[in-house]
């Protein structure tokens, strides 16, 4: 699905891992985790949602599942993409089924969010993906009402400031910062306060990233940019505001990282630690460069 609207959340895998910087248990971790994401979503709320997958839950799934001291063995099992040959993936687990949840709840909102900004044809796709999300959507948010709450709440906000055309990207980029940081469940402890602010700044970082990235389409195309409006762009030439983007950037950045570095990770730490600490800004490099490739230059989503 290729709908864009505005500068709603996205799920363009910006979040992976550096996978020459991991060792080989490491990188089969990160892909049985997202293949473990993809059944536990199949199984919860049928195949049509899994083709909505990113890197990003994946990302999610690790760090919420990383407060557990021990990791279960992988298990073996078959999907649409690989038919004939059992594939490991995570074990099913908590974790899991809840960034299942999370997953559908985003996804069913960035079609609502296309469905109000978009036109033509664009716009016909968004509803007709509204349709059949609909039902996996109301079973997500029977599961999960006060995350839904907060995640409407916060697109609502958004949408307001692109009606307004808001050039402030602080504003802009807390409506969708707030929207990720609703994703972690409330325990009333320090950890969620410690997730929530990491994942506050991972929607902040996603969100303004997400922008740099789009700049010459939305020039194009004339859609909400708080970073084209901001800085008065007239082309997609990011070389003069390159720096305070970077600095914006790396604020959120050094937040993850203080955040990762108060979390207590009994599974996952160094697999967590290399996309925050190398794959991040790695990716936040190649954005402002013009490098960028989405899924790494692969055409197959999911293999690093």
């Amino acid at each position: 699905c290729n709908i864009t609207a505005g500068k709603g959340y996205e799920m363009f895998g910006f979040i992976r891992p550096v996978k020459p910087e991991l060792r080989v248990k490491e990188a089969d971790r990160f892909q049985q985790v997202y293949c473990g994401l993809c059944h536990a979503i199949r199984a919860r709320y049928g195949r049509f949602y899994t083709l909505f997958l990113s890197y990003d839950m994946t990302f999610f799934a690790l760090v919420i599942g990383s407060g557990q001291e021990e990791t279960a063995p992988p298990c073996r099992k078959r999907c649409d993409a690989h038919p004939l040959t059992r594939r490991p993936c995570a074990a099913p687990d908590e974790a899991l089924e809840l960034a299942a949840d999370v997953s559908v709840l985003l996804t069913y909102h960035k079609f609502r969010d296309s469905l109000a900004d978009e036109k033509g044809p664009k716009r016909a796709l968004a509803w007709l993906l509204c349709r059949l999300g609909r039902r996996g959507y109301e079973r997500a948010r029977a599961r999960l009402p006060e995350t839904d709450d907060e995640m409407v709440q916060s697109l609502a906000d958004l949408q307001q400031l692109e009606r307004d055309q808001c050039d402030s990207m602080d504003r802009a980029a807390d409506a969708s910062a707030r929207l990720t940081a609703a994703a972690v469940p409330h325990t009333g402890d320090a950890r969620e306060r410690v997730l929530r602010q990491m994942f506050y700044h991972v929607g902040r970082w996603i969100y303004l990233l997400d922008a740099a990235h789009d700049v010459a389409e939305d020039l194009e195309q004339d859609n909400y940019n708080p970073v084209v409006l901001r800085y008065g762009l007239r082309t997609p030439d990011l070389t003069e505001i390159r720096q305070p983007l970077e600095r914006t950037l790396e604020r959120s950045l050094a937040d993850i990282c203080m955040a990762y570095d108060l979390l207590d990770m009994g599974r996952d730490a160094d697999l967590i630690r290399n996309i925050i600490f190398l794959g991040m800004p790695l990716v936040t490099k190649q954005v402002l460069d013009g490098t960028y490739q989405t899924n790494g230059g692969w055409g197959k989503h999911g293999s690093l």
